[in-house]
């Protein structure tokens, strides 16, 4: 799963360019570019990446991703069938990172915006009550235009660099580790964990990716990411674990299996620890039926 760069061209006479997509499904592309993006999902589900982060996306998920932050949305399986009838509808916004330059944020009133930006590199999902009014001014800026949209658009990141329910995605050893000539070795890796996702991920199978002994692999790992190899497979299948919470009526105790844990009591607390909620509470917040 190589992370693509990407190019995108936006205009010089424009503070950001907006756009609403009506797609059958999103691109699966591992991909990244220099532009800050926001983006909003009106209807779609399936599973988000940013960075070394993976989690369910629904409906109203808001993520602003930063600069040279690899990324990627992957819709349901039923999504890339021509005949399933669903489709996507998100709303995307693309801006330079230096647009106003470096003296226009540190004036006053504009440092929240600022450190919203600096904070941007790890990827931010937008959280709370207050996403719904952000949401809805975001859809209001396809709508406007001239100076209006201009005003908006300061608001809707001042929005969000006040609004104080957030979750920072990647973590700082993947952004550390991740740069415009990305190390090809770690995409093996990665691409093998998210393919055996549900099955049980070897060590062993790891590290011959590399041509790596166990150890030497471990290192490797540890140096790039600042996490254990185990800790990352853990966190992918807990993320892949949100999902099914949200999305089918399998019990915790199957979705447990399903995701490649072998002991419950031990999925459950990884659960707690990662989520900060225990898989029941996690469902009932999202009004499944619980187990």
């Amino acid at each position: 799963m190589k992370a693509i760069s990407q190019k995108i061209t936006l205009a010089s006479n424009k503070a950001f360019e907006i756009r609403k997509d009506e797609l059958p499904h999103f691109y699966n592309s591992w991909h990244f570019h220099s532009e800050i993006e926001l983006t909003l999902i009106l209807k779609s589900m399936g599973r988000r990446f940013i960075g070394d982060h993976i989690d369910q996306f629904l409906p109203g998920d808001l993520v602003l991703i930063g600069p040279n932050l690899p990324h990627l949305w992957q819709n349901e399986a039923p999504y890339y069938e021509n005949t399933s009838g669903n489709h996507v509808s998100a709303i995307i916004i693309h801006f330079e990172p230096e647009l106003w330059g470096s003296r226009f944020l540190t004036l006053e009133g504009l440092k929240a915006i600022d450190d919203l930006l600096k904070k941007a590199k790890y990827g931010i999902r937008i959280d709370g009550p207050a996403r719904i009014e952000i949401g809805a001014k975001i859809e209001k800026l396809t709508h406007v235009q001239g100076f209006e949209k201009l005003m908006l658009f300061f608001e809707v990141l001042n929005d969000i660099a006040t609004n104080t329910e957030h979750q920072i995605l990647a973590t700082s050893g993947f952004v550390k580790s991740f740069n415009k000539g990305n190390d090809e070795r770690l995409d093996k890796v990665y691409e093998y964990v998210m393919e055996h996702l549900t099955e049980k991920i070897d060590l062993d199978e790891a590290a011959k990716l590399l041509n790596l002994s166990k150890s030497a692999f471990c290192r490797f790992f540890k140096k790039k990411t600042r996490k254990t190899f185990s800790q990352f497979v853990k966190e992918a299948r807990i993320g892949y674990a949100c999902k099914l919470l949200q999305s089918n009526d399998l019990s915790t105790s199957q979705i447990c299996y399903e995701c490649g844990f072998d002991s419950f009591t031990y999925f459950s607390r990884s659960f707690k620890t990662i989520t900060g909620k225990t898989p029941t509470l996690y469902r009932k917040q999202y009004n499944f039926n619980p187990d």
